[in-house]
């Protein structure tokens, strides 16, 4: 269930990150920053767990 979890928040987050409309929610260079690091930490937890 883990491993489901942790799929759907790193496809969300990259989505949003990668989207062309990113621009049009106004997010701070810090925000994007800190979405960013999070998908970071995100796929390396995916990628010391199941791979």
């Amino acid at each position: 269930m883990k491993k489901l979890q942790l799929l759907k928040q790193i496809d969300k987050l990259s989505s949003l990150l990668h989207s062309d409309d990113l621009q049009e929610f106004n997010f701070t260079a810090g925000t994007i920053r800190e979405m960013q690091q999070k998908l970071d930490r995100l796929t390396e937890e995916y990628i010391e767990c199941y791979c």
